[in-house]
C-alpha cells in the first residue's frame, strides 16, 4: 500500500467492502497521510553546551509572562552554581534575545549530605550533566537600547526571574534640559 503524501490511491484488498471510489468522499473528508519524522523540540534551538547534547528533558525550562510595560521570564535552574549564572541580552533586527549562561552541578558521581556520601545509582539520570551551558530566549519584540534588565533568584535559589522592559507604545515626549552656555554672559546673548 502506498502511503506517500503524493498518492491518493487505495487498494481494493485493503477496503474489503469496496469504497475505493474517490467520488464518494469529498476532499474535506479524505484522511491525509503525513510522513512523521523525528524532529527536535523547538526549545532545543536555544541551547548550547552540555545541555544541548546530553539533557533528556527541558533544562532551564522557561515561561514568559508579559504586561504593557515588559516581560517577566521565569527560568527553572536547579543544580546550578548560583555564583556563575550570567544574564545578557542583544537585539536582532526583529526581536530581543535574553541569554543565560550557567554551570550545571547535577549528576555528580558522588554527593555528600551531612556525614554521608551517596553514589550516583541512576543508570539514566534526567538532569543536565555537569558543565557549562547556555540558554537563549527569544522575545516577541526588540528590547529598548537603554533597557535596564533585572534578574534575581527566588528564595529557593532554583528559579531565576528576569524583568525585561518593552518599548513604550505611541509617541514619546522627552524633556530636554535648557541651560546657559558657561562662557556666555547675559549681554552676549543679544542679537545684533
Amino acid at each position: 500500500m502506498d502511503l506517500s503524501p503524493v498518492s491518493n490511491k487505495r487498494r481494493k484488498d485493503f477496503f474489503p467492502h469496496g469504497n475505493d471510489d474517490d467520488g464518494n468522499n469529498p476532499p474535506a473528508e479524505r484522511v491525509q497521510v503525513m510522513e512523521i519524522h523525528p524532529v527536535e523540540p523547538t526549545w532545543l534551538n536555544g541551547f548550547n553546551g552540555t545541555a544541548r547534547n546530553n539533557a533528556y528533558g527541558p533544562v532551564a525550562a522557561k515561561t514568559i509572562y508579559e504586561d504593557e510595560e515588559g516581560y517577566l521570564i521565569v527560568v527553572s535552574l536547579p543544580f546550578t552554581d548560583l555564583q556563575k549564572v550570567k544574564v545578557s541580552w542583544r537585539n536582532t533586527l526583529t526581536c530581543g534575545i535574553v541569554k543565560i549562561s550557567c554551570v550545571s552541578t547535577a549528576r555528580m558521581p558522588f554527593i555528600k549530605r551531612n556525614d554521608r556520601t551517596f553514589k550516583l545509582a541512576d543508570p539514566s539520570p534526567e538532569h543536565c550533566p555537569p558543565g557549562e551551558f547556555v540558554r537563549e530566549i527569544q522575545l516577541a519584540t526588540r528590547i529598548p537600547e537603554d533597557a535596564k534588565l533585572e534578574a534575581y533568584f527566588d528564595e529557593s535559589g532554583t528559579v531565576l526571574e528576569i524583568m525585561v522592559p518593552k518599548h513604550r507604545v505611541g509617541p514619546e515626549e522627552h524633556e530636554v534640559r535648557v541651560c546657559l552656555r558657561p562662557h556666555l554672559g547675559t549681554n552676549d546673548l543679544l542679537l545684533t
